[in-house]
Order: C-alpha cells, then sequence, then structure tokens
C-alpha cells in the first residue's frame, strides 16, 4: 500500500514555482529541495528515490541534512525538476561588529553598514538602507543574468549533445 500524498494540478504548480524562484535566487537547502521535489511528486521516499534512480538511503540522508551525495546524483534528482548542481553566492549578514556572518536574506546584506552614534543617525540611517536597496536590486539583476546566460549554456550543451548521439549513431 502507497503513502503517496496526492495534491491537485494547480497546487503542485504553485509549489513548483515556488521552488523553481527560490532556487534562482540561490535560498533553497539542499534538504528543503529534495524535501520539497519529493512533496510535490506526492512520493514516499523509496519512491522518489527509485524513480530519480539513486537509493532510498541516499534521499533518507539528504533530507535529514546528513547526505554525502555525489554531484551526479544531485544531479539526478534534480533533473525532474529542471535542476542541476552549481555555483551560488554565499549569502551572508553583517554582525554589530562588521563582521560578516552567514546565512542572510539576500546577497545585499554583505555590504557592511557602519552606523555611528551621532546626531546625524536618522540620515545616515535612511542614506545606508537605501544603498541597500540599490545594492539588493543590482546584485538581484546580476543574478538572473548570470542564470539566464547559464540556462543558455545549459540548452547549447543538451542540443550539442543530441547532435553529438546522432552522429555516434551514424558511425
Amino acid at each position: 500500500m502507497s503513502k503517496r500524498k496526492t495534491m491537485d494540478k494547480a497546487q503542485a504548480r504553485e509549489r513548483r514555482n515556488r521552488l523553481l524562484e527560490s532556487a534562482a535566487a540561490a535560498e533553497l537547502s539542499l534538504t528543503e529541495g529534495v524535501r520539497e521535489m519529493r512533496a510535490i511528486s506526492g512520493m514516499t521516499q523509496e519512491e522518489f528515490a527509485r524513480h530519480r534512480e539513486v537509493s532510498a538511503r541516499v534521499i533518507k540522508a539528504l533530507e535529514l541534512g546528513q547526505g554525502n551525495p555525489t554531484v551526479a546524483t544531485l544531479n539526478r534528482i534534480g533533473e525532474f525538476f529542471g535542476l542541476e548542481v552549481a555555483f551560488v553566492p554565499v549569502r551572508r549578514t553583517v554582525a554589530t561588529d562588521g563582521q560578516p556572518e552567514p546565512s542572510a536574506t539576500s546577497i545585499a546584506s554583505r555590504v557592511p553598514v557602519h552606523l555611528e552614534n551621532r546626531s546625524a543617525k536618522n540620515s545616515i540611517v535612511s542614506y545606508s538602507e537605501k544603498y541597500m536597496q540599490l545594492a539588493n536590486v543590482m546584485a538581484q539583476d546580476e543574478i538572473e543574468i548570470t542564470v539566464g546566460q547559464r540556462n543558455d549554456i545549459v540548452d547549447g550543451l543538451r542540443k550539442l549533445s543530441k547532435v553529438l548521439t546522432v552522429v555516434d549513431k551514424w558511425e
């Protein structure tokens, strides 16, 4: 007896779109990504593992945040959702001492903001907020351009691979 959890197509589409947006914004952890992909597909860990041609132990370990899979395994898991392993910018926050800390909510938060305790503090805060907003918009634009270029390259490589497969068959 299967433990599949079915969801309607609209809900699945919405969750898939949120998943892809999170991945594109480099805000998706490996654990969250695998868990969400499996939930969207409505499969148990064993079914999902079989479907993605990996072991159930790999899926279980990834969902627990304990896995150490190969790049090929991760690509097999993400392929069904149009995802593949890639380098993403490291997210950092700025601590009160001005030193970077991991896990920021945006790339722009890497910009150090030093506020001095003086009478013009309000104008400094306002300027810093505007600077952060501008930096965030610029960083997001750069990410979107980079992701678009990467997607174009990946599409080109896939087409080339198909052509080479056909050429190999001729030989």
